[in-house]
């Protein structure tokens, strides 16, 4: 683990039995039940009125037509959340926590909006960089946008500390020294550093790593 290599804090166990973490977790999963409930709910009204008024009726015809994009969309989302709640999980079930120094900047990117330059119009977006012992960037992260609550931008100033739980060539989740509160991160583009067996072992169990990479 590359935390160790620098000789960086490891914390024994894994993230997920710090005090609070399952806590937060759990209230997250529970949003699927109120997804798979509104589900049932919206294919239960299509029923009914189809067999109501019949299939080929009017009445018929206009709810399965309002009804149909919605049931498709609630499923679609339940997924989503259900994957994102699966990933969290199983990110802070394989993984310690890693004390990382960071800080947070702002850097340049190709935007919709903004100065055009060079062909290109470009924004700036925030990016959680954890730190090299030497001060220098080991990798960043876009900041969670969804109520980041770590250190906030604030160009080249004194490094903060936060806790990771991941593998930085990919991703992982980062929270507020303490473990909460935590959000998933993961990387523009993924690191080049190969890393040992045991990294890849643990990135594969935890879904970071692709598929289509071996090493």
């Amino acid at each position: 683990m590359i935390a160790a290599e620098y000789g960086y804090e490891v914390l024994p166990g894994v993230a997920v039995d710090t005090p609070g973490v399952e806590d937060v977790l759990r209230r997250r999963e529970r949003g699927l039940r109120w997804g798979a409930l509104a589900l049932i709910a919206e294919v239960l009204l299509l029923v009914t009125v189809l067999s109501l008024a019949g299939p080929g009726s009017a009445a018929g015809s206009v709810t399965a037509a309002c009804v149909v994009p919605v049931i498709a969309v609630t499923g679609g989302l339940t997924l989503l959340w259900r994957r994102a709640r699966r990933r969290e999980r199983l990110v802070m079930s394989t993984y310690g926590w890693q004390v990382w120094p960071v800080r947070t900047q702002e850097v340049r990117v190709v935007a919709a909006e903004g100065e055009r330059a060079r062909g290109r119009r470009w924004g700036t977006d925030g990016r959680v960089v954890l730190l090299q012992p030497d001060g220098q960037s080991h990798c960043s992260f876009p900041v969670p946008a969804d109520g980041w609550d770590g250190p906030r931008p604030r160009g080249s100033g004194p490094a903060d500390r936060v806790w990771f739980a991941g593998d930085t060539r990919f991703g992982g989740m980062v929270a507020e020294p303490g473990g909460l509160p935590f959000r998933y991160v993961v990387r523009a583009t993924p690191g080049r550093r190969r890393g040992t067996g045991v990294e890849d072992e643990l990135a594969r169990r935890a879904g970071l790593m692709p598929r289509n990479r071996t090493r």
